[in-house]
């Protein structure tokens, strides 16, 4: 396997997404504070309007027809702009391979919003909320999902 090359590691949740490199397999992490993002209010108030209501027929439960849940479409929109961060420095050449790490919801969104060309360099995903971690332990949690990716 090519052990060469900058990976980035993303933890992200619905409303944060840090990202860290390394810049040697195994090697340590260097957070990258300037890559740092938090969704916009706009993010966060997307999907609240509701259009209708449902009543069931049996019992007192109810729902919005047709909609996704307020706080799914809020996480949607903001992994969106993450995967496009990531699509724009792709393209530039600013890594090679990616780590996702995150709430397995939040993980499947980011994934979906990944072009095809940035989905294919990601080596490992990790569906476990990891965006508190700091790069020591980000590093141990890391090679432990390697190592259940690749065993």
């Amino acid at each position: 396997m090519d052990q060469g090359g900058v990976t980035w590691i993303v933890t992200a949740d619905a409303v944060e997404a840090r990202i860290f490199a390394e810049r040697v397999r195994a090697g340590t992490l260097q957070e990258m504070p300037e890559l740092r993002m938090a969704a916009s209010d706009a993010e966060r108030r997307a999907g609240r309007r509701q259009v209708a209501t449902v009543h069931q027929r049996a019992g007192a439960g109810r729902h919005g027809a047709g909609e996704r849940a307020p706080e799914h479409e809020a996480e949607r929109r903001f992994m969106k702009r993450v995967a496009t961060r990531l699509m724009v420095s792709a393209g530039r050449g600013d890594f090679d391979r990616l780590v996702l790490m995150g709430p397995p919801h939040a993980l499947g969104a980011l994934k979906r919003a990944l072009p095809p060309t940035v989905a294919a360099r990601v080596d490992v995903t990790d569906p476990h909320e990891r965006k508190q971690d700091d790069a020591e332990t980000l590093r141990r949690h890391l090679r432990e999902a390697r190592a259940r990716t690749w065993s």
